[in-house]
């Protein structure tokens, strides 16, 4: 099996190609037909094994590189059957991977590296042979006729597209485990682009000799596997990590990248580096409108447009659901990160606290009840049958939902409606849950630091984060006080790459209060009471008093009733200001 140290070290050869035979190998394309063709009758880890061994003789083999590619293509198709049986032992699974599933996650990347390698002979021998052409028309004068070889040229893009598909699910791969890919992927994929770029292939049309309906150039496969590292697939769950990994191609129709910046974008690649897409900042390491550099200005602004219109398009359509809230989410991210990002000044961090952080509707709902469950705080044993709560609010000791937070802020910072939790540099703090035997417990937490309380997992490292993107949870810095210090926020960004990991948040209030809350009027939708917070009204953040609530329940214009205890309130919903898949926020008039 391949792993990433073999695959370094084999790119990094600078051992001499072999020359290149003319002749056809028909013989040995026929034995190698015979392999292919007896995969289905094996077992999986057969199947794997041979497809090894078939790689590795088309990579050596000394035949002709447009059959090289032929054969691969037979290969690949062989590869994807069983790597898409492989990865549905995986893929679907909500917490960290086994060992068994991280098996079968390197033999998929081994199976991509070793494709890799076989394209990179093709791609070695054709920029070589450019590169002689090049210098030969050179040494006779005639370089400004000279348009090269079409054909090596269309080689030389075949090569590095099926090469970039392979990083690509490489990445898609990374992702699924909530791994940070290599930066030597990153400076390969970079390389490549830069490549095609270099030799007039990155805009050849690749859909007539691929087939694939993923991209049809190089240029374009490149501005997805970019804008997938826009989206900061790792701070979202699985399933939407898959949604992404299904709708990319068509978002990525809508995004716009040049070599020469065409708009004032902050978005741009350095072509010559290790590093995915960058925004453009005062701490940034370059100035990529800078002539030493190569880069690649990406304008994300038209796929933000896209997502909004698709959005409106799907609830026209009944269908307000899983993709809806994804495109939604994404809109919502990207016009905070990359387009309209808040204006924050540089904290002296004069000022620090310890906060837990509760993730979860239903805990926070809990924890702000001052541990009384949802049943309980709207009496329901007065209720009749048809209004009674579908589910309750429980106390879930030993619950991944706790996060040991360090805040740390300026005293003017409580003005602000977008702030920063400061993160453990020592650990991965989001994907690596413990649980002390003896329940929760707290240690001594130093300046920036947190420690993340949750379940008893050696391989915590490949769990979903505790939070995500949009994930709304609850700031305590204490709830001895009363009113307690509390903030409900929601994560904006998840920087899991820093040296000291932050979340980014923007409060929606300081005053809370839980309640139960359910539709009232002619409506036929389901009158049961479902938990729910009421916001107060803040004139420091200037906030109007809001309700948040679990999507899906409620619309705008609805008349609810808002019960606490046994005393019940008429409201009706206002504008809402706020939507994901797991809380929506409504302004609230009183009746």
């Amino acid at each position: 099996m391949i792993t990433l140290s073999t695959f370094q070290e084999h790119l990094s050869s600078t051992e001499a190609l072999p020359l290149v035979s003319k002749r056809s190998a028909n013989g040995q394309e026929g034995y190698l037909l015979k392999l292919l063709a007896a995969l289905p009758s094996q077992t999986q880890a057969q199947q794997a094994e041979q497809l090894a061994k078939i790689l590795t003789v088309l990579r050596v083999a000394n035949i002709d590189d447009s059959q090289r590619l032929t054969l691969m293509a037979t290969v690949i198709d062989a590869s994807d059957q069983l790597i898409a049986t492989l990865r549905q032992s995986y893929i679907y699974e909500t917490g960290a991977l086994s060992d068994i599933q991280m098996g079968y996650v390197a033999q998929i990347k081994s199976l991509y590296y070793s494709i890799i390698m076989t394209y990179d002979r093709v791609i070695r021998h054709k920029t070589s042979l450019l590169n002689n052409q090049r210098k030969y028309a050179a040494s006779n004068g005639w370089q400004r006729y000279f348009n090269g070889d079409k054909s090596s040229s269309t080689t030389l893009a075949s090569a590095i597209y099926q090469t970039l598909l392979m990083y690509q699910k490489l990445l898609g791969e990374e992702a699924l485990c909530y791994q940070k890919p290599s930066s030597y992927l990153w400076h390969k994929i970079n390389q490549l682009y830069y490549l095609a770029y270099q030799y007039h292939a990155a805009e050849i049309n690749m859909s007539v000799m691929t087939g694939t309906q993923r991209a049809k150039t190089v240029h374009q496969l490149y501005c997805q596997i970019c804008l997938y590292s826009l989206l900061n697939v790792r701070a979202m769950r699985r399933p939407n990590i898959l949604l992404v990994q299904r709708l990319l191609p068509e978002w990525a129709k809508h995004i716009v990248a040049t070599i020469e910046p065409t708009t004032e974008t902050r978005v741009f690649v350095d072509l010559q580096s290790d590093n995915p897409p960058n925004y453009l900042t005062a701490s940034s390491t370059i100035n990529p409108y800078d002539d030493r550099y190569h880069c690649l200005f990406i304008e994300i602004a038209p796929l933000v447009e896209y997502l909004k219109r698709r959005k409106q398009a799907l609830v026209k359509e009944g269908g307000d659901g899983v993709e809806s809230h994804l495109l939604n989410k994404i809109a919502m991210t990207l016009n905070y990160r990359y387009l309209q990002p808040p204006l924050t000044l540089a904290t002296k961090h004069s000022a620090k606290e310890d906060a837990v952080l509760i993730t979860g509707f239903n805990n926070i709902h809990y924890r702000v009840s001052h541990s009384h469950s949802f049943t309980s705080l709207i009496a329901i044993k007065e209720l009749p049958d048809e209004q009674r709560p579908r589910y309750d609010t429980v106390n879930k000791k030993q619950d991944s939902s706790h996060v040991l937070a360090s805040e740390t802020f300026d005293r003017n910072d409580d003005l602000s409606l977008f702030r920063t939790l400061r993160l453990s540099s020592t650990v991965d703090t989001l994907n690596k849950d413990r649980f002390h035997k003896d329940g929760f417990y707290k240690e001594s937490v130093h300046k920036d630091s947190l420690n993340i309380v949750a379940d008893e997992d050696t391989s915590a490292t490949t769990a979903p984060p505790a939070l995500h993107m949009m994930s709304l949870f609850l700031v305590c810095r204490s709830d001895t006080i009363m009113p307690p210090d509390w903030s409900m926020g929601v994560a904006r960004w998840l920087d899991f790459d820093s040296k000291n990991p932050e979340i980014e948040w923007q409060v929606l209030g300081h005053q809370l209060v839980a309640c139960g809350l359910r539709l009232e009027g002619k409506e036929t939708r389901s009158r049961h009471f479902v938990p729910a917070f009421i916001l107060g009204r803040d004139e420091r953040l200037q906030t109007t008093g809001t309700l948040i609530v679990p999507t899906s329940y409620f619309q705008t214009h609805d008349r609810v009733i808002m019960r606490i205890n046994s005393k019940q309130t008429p409201l009706r919903l206002g504008q809402r200001l706020l939507i994901t898949d797991e809380f929506s926020q409504y302004e609230v008039v009183q009746l």
